[in-house]
């Protein structure tokens, strides 16, 4: 994999924090030597994503994903390698030798990323120079601050169907990459193309690490339609990212609190007025992915409704985010809002005065009494259950029994017994229904609905290699003196577990590298996964040479006997191919004798005689 110098490589390991690289995307506690969080490449409740800093390492003990902080950034940004030594090389500070421009086999994501920076780049420039007076004037009028409008990296499209490229021509961004990038839209009926955004307010949407993935843009007008986004692209899925996150990730780790909002200019009011645990849907309701991305940083997740619209929406969102993904994990939510396939996640509805959004609310009734209302949320389901139960009432017999099927299928999903049976009795008491026959039909859904859980990560299905030879390969990774005695005694096709026997090989051609520098050298990705297995789950080194010498033993003595098997097939096969009367090789005996001898003094005890007819001439005279 590797095709830069170990020693480059090395120097952008050291001015890399793993810790901090990893952190930008999981919520990282300090547990010993090592920090632990849930892993970003599976679903999982239980944290076992762990980072040991010292060896700039990561692993899942849950999916089995490992790797270094290049591996890291290739799997969380499918980068190629080379990709990921540039973009962490850059962050580093470390100059890399002459770049001759993409390779075969990379994916071209680094260059988009350079050309979303410099159309935001130029699109904010544009904002606050001669022609943006219409769009500055809009923040004005909607209360935005310019040192908020500068935070968030706003900009200004003019018009004009060719206004991006005579801007980015001089950078040498070409067409088609603009075309890939989402900035400019091919025509229909002939060749060429036009800028996608033109005469509108820009809000540039960013990833995690905050580069530029996207952009939104909002008419100042009655032009059509009112608020236009970039399209799916290599860089942006719709419904994975948050607007803002990579702002108010490190509140929301303070907070443990994360508050969603709907629009654009909502997102920015609640940051300038002190709510910085604020992110947008991206003018979506909020998916099962982003709150995925959420629950990696907190624990409570509060979003806003209009109250008239309360019931309504949050009935729609509970019973949306409870259907079972396709992986056939369900985001089973119990009474306190709790999401099963995340944890701990709470989700919250904070009711608004009738017509407000957080905007409007917020800059009529100020930040004091938007707390207030965010102190008062009461959880997504509790909201969800009284809106099915108050539309049976109204229905006669027929919409009590279509109530009690909605709320038994709710309860089905719910992943908390105690909570699921507590909430069942007070929606049976609403609906005058007996609380037991509700839970019953609860049980029979949920057994229906229950589908064999898949992991969403790359785990392997190989075996967990023997004890013997995981121990035999940390001691090699752990120690010169080991690898010095123990190597050139190391068939590497004797090691029997795939991962373990690529470290082998890969300390056999490269003897003099540490540990973690072996990682850019291993060829395929289980390899990888092993070798950060053994490097974030260190185990104490025993005495030295006392092991090492163990493991000498060991391996010559399985190196005699490979050698005693040799020759006695080799006595065997001549044996059978000449005439039972043919007697034994004289050369081959006395191998098979000499063998035996070495092996017996290995594991101690008598050597005993192998005697050995010297061959005689046939009879035949043949």
């Amino acid at each position: 994999m590797a095709s830069y110098p170990p020693a480059l490589l090395d120097e952008i390991r050291a001015g890399v924090d793993v810790v901090e690289l990893i952190g930008r995307f999981v919520n990282l506690r300090k547990a010993g030597q090592n920090y632990k969080g849930l892993c970003p490449f599976h679903g999982e409740k239980t944290p076992s994503f762990m980072v040991n800093p010292r060896k700039g390492i990561f692993h899942c003990f849950g999916c089995g994903v490992g790797g270094d902080a290049f591996g890291f950034l290739m799997r969380q940004d499918r980068l190629s390698f080379p990709e990921a030594v540039r973009a962490l090389a850059r962050q580093a500070g470390v100059a890399l030798p002459e770049d001759r421009g993409p390779r075969p086999g990379e994916s071209g994501r680094e260059e988009l990323y350079r050309v979303m920076e410099l159309a935001a780049a130029f699109y904010s420039e544009r904002l606050w120079s001669a022609g943006g007076e219409r769009a500055r004037a809009y923040l004005d009028e909607r209360g935005i601050a310019p040192e908020t409008a500068r935070r968030f990296g706003l900009g200004w499209a003019p018009e004009g169907w060719e206004t991006l490229p005579d801007a980015l021509r001089s950078s040498g961004v070409g067409d088609d990459t603009m075309l890939a990038a989402g900035l400019r839209i091919a025509r229909d009926n002939r060749p060429g193309a036009y800028d996608r955004f033109r005469g509108r307010l820009l809000f540039p949407i960013r990833d995690l690490q905050g580069r530029v993935v996207a952009l939104g843009g909002r008419a100042f007008g009655d032009e059509q339609p009112k608020y236009l986004n970039s399209p799916e692209t290599p860089l942006y899925t719709k419904g994975h990212l948050l607007y803002a996150a990579d702002l108010a990730r490190e509140t929301i780790r303070e907070r443990h609190r994360a508050l969603i909002v709907e629009g654009y200019v909502d997102c920015l009011m609640a940051h300038q007025h002190g709510f910085t645990e604020t992110v947008a849907a991206l003018g979506t309701a909020f998916t099962a992915a982003q709150l995925g991305v959420l629950r990696r940083y907190c624990d409570e997740v509060v979003t806003f409704f209009d109250a008239d619209a309360a019931g309504q929406k949050a009935a729609e969102r509970a019973e949306e985010l409870l259907e079972p993904s396709a992986g056939g994990l369900a985001w089973g939510v119990n009474r306190a809002g709790a999401f099963e396939a995340s944890g701990a996640l709470r989700v919250k509805v904070a009711l608004l005065p009738v017509g407000h959004d957080p905007d409007t609310f917020l800059r009529a009734e100020g930040a004091a009494a938007f707390t207030e209302r965010i102190a008062s949320a009461r959880s997504l389901l509790a909201y969800a259950l009284d809106r099915a139960v108050t539309e049976g009432s109204g229905g006669g017999a027929r919409g009590r029994i279509n109530a009690f099927a909605r709320v038994a299928l709710m309860l089905a999903k719910v992943g908390d017994a105690e909570e699921a049976t507590a909430l069942a009795r007070e929606a049976a008491l609403k609906l005058g229904a007996d609380p037991t026959q509700l839970w019953i039909e609860a049980q029979r859904l949920q057994a229906a609905l229950r589908r064999p859980t898949t992991v969403a990560g790359t785990a392997t299905s190989t075996p967990a290699p023997s004890v013997v030879e995981r121990d035999l390969v940390g001691l090699l990774l752990a120690s010169r003196e080991a690898r010095r005695t123990l190597v050139p005694l190391l068939d590497p096709g004797d090691v029997t577990h795939a991962g373990l026997r690529d470290i082998v090989e890969t300390l056999v051609r490269f003897p003099e590298l540490g540990a973690e520098q072996l990682m850019s050298e291993l060829a395929s990705d289980h390899a990888r996964h092993t070798l950060a297995a053994l490097l974030v789950d260190e185990r104490p080194l025993a005495d030295e040479p006392v092991v090492v010498e163990q493991f000498r033993r060991r391996l010559e003595r399985a190196r005699t006997v490979g050698r005693l098997r040799s020759v006695s097939q080799a006595v065997a096969e001549g044996q059978q191919r000449a005439s039972s009367a043919t007697p034994m090789d004289a050369t081959l005996g006395a191998e098979l004798q000499r063998q035996g001898a070495v092996l017996h003094e290995l594991v101690g005890g008598v050597v005993p005689s192998l005697k050995v007819v010297e061959a005689r001439p046939d009879p035949s005279g043949s």
